[in-house]
């Protein structure tokens, strides 16, 4: 492997690994706090259809990206409706809304956008730094949305490690009944974190548009959101080693852009390095058999209830 393909594909990996960061760190919030959202590629897709469509009708990435994010707050809304107050089951739930995401997202785009695009943003470089051989290039030439990931995992670290709001969090996600006796009021709690989870995930979704074809097709995310819960699993809950696994499955995906240069690789089937991220996922979630989930993540709580 030469150093030009190699630089390549690490460059390729971080940006493929950027969608794949916002919705696991937003998926890091929301099971800690003992919600198991297994809707999130329906978050993301639904993030990514209205980043698109204010992206085309506007011309503005910004209104994109805060169109995707009003978006993931309504998806945080229903969603603690449905998991939180309804205490509706949280696998068949969020199944159930990834399917109804898919189709709703798929239709109104062929209504709404038909094959309408608007310009991608392109790669920003950082004056002095996009010049440092290899990680200049890998880190320093990226779309704004990947800085702006790169900057979200100690944020939100910060977040979960250091504030109230983070202690709670993980407080009620192990003991809900321990932090309603303590005063703390678990269901709203729990809403607001899958408001912020969902919001972190459809920016996954938008980065998509934003870096790719500026406009959206159907099933865009391709199972982009399930990839990101096994990156939570791997990564133990911790926004740091989510960073290093979305990275690997990254790279794993930009594998089948420079197979061509790759001599071991040049004679694999494309179809094999397109599955090849997924069957990663199922490797990485039986290697992390030993994560455990927060001791409350998936079960509804009915307050007061013994």
């Amino acid at each position: 492997m030469s150093g030009g393909v190699f630089t390549t594909l690490f460059a390729l990996g971080v940006a493929l690994a950027a969608p794949l960061l916002w919705a696991a760190l937003g998926e890091l919030i929301i099971e800690q706090s003992g919600v198991l959202n297994i809707g999130i590629e329906g978050v993301m897709l639904i993030g990514a259809f209205g980043c698109a469509y204010a992206y085309v009708r506007s011309g503005s990435m910004v209104a994109g990206i805060a169109t995707a994010m009003g978006c993931g707050a309504a998806c945080g809304l229903v969603l603690a409706l449905l998991y939180v107050r309804l205490g509706a089951d949280q696998i068949v739930t969020g199944i159930l809304f990834s399917v109804i995401a898919l189709a709703g997202t798929t239709v109104l785009a062929d209504r709404l956008l038909g094959t309408d695009v608007a310009e991608k943003t392109g790669q920003l470089d950082i004056p002095g730094l996009s010049e440092i051989p290899f990680f200049g290039t890998v880190l320093f030439s990226q779309d704004p949305l990947v800085y702006a990931a790169i900057v979200a995992v100690p944020l939100v670290s910060y977040l979960m490690s250091g504030t109230w709001f983070g202690l709670y969090v993980r407080a009620i996600g192990a003991r809900p009944r321990a932090g309603e006796t303590a005063g703390i009021g678990v269901r709203a709690l729990r809403t607001w974190a899958l408001v912020i989870g969902c919001v972190l995930t459809a920016i996954g979704g938008a980065s998509l548009v934003v870096a790719t074809s500026g406009g959206f097709s159907p099933n865009l995310t391709a199972g982009r959101g399930f990839i990101a819960l096994a990156v939570v699993v791997l990564a133990r809950w911790k926004p740091l080693w989510a960073a290093a696994a979305a990275l690997l499955f990254g790279v794993a995906q930009a594998l089948q852009f420079v197979a061509d240069e790759l001599g071991f690789l040049a004679h694999v089937p494309s179809d094999v390095l397109l599955m090849l991220p997924y069957l990663l996922t199922v490797v990485a979630v039986v290697f992390a058999a030993g994560s455990r989930y927060p001791a409350a993540c998936g079960v509804p709580y009915r307050p007061g209830s013994a």
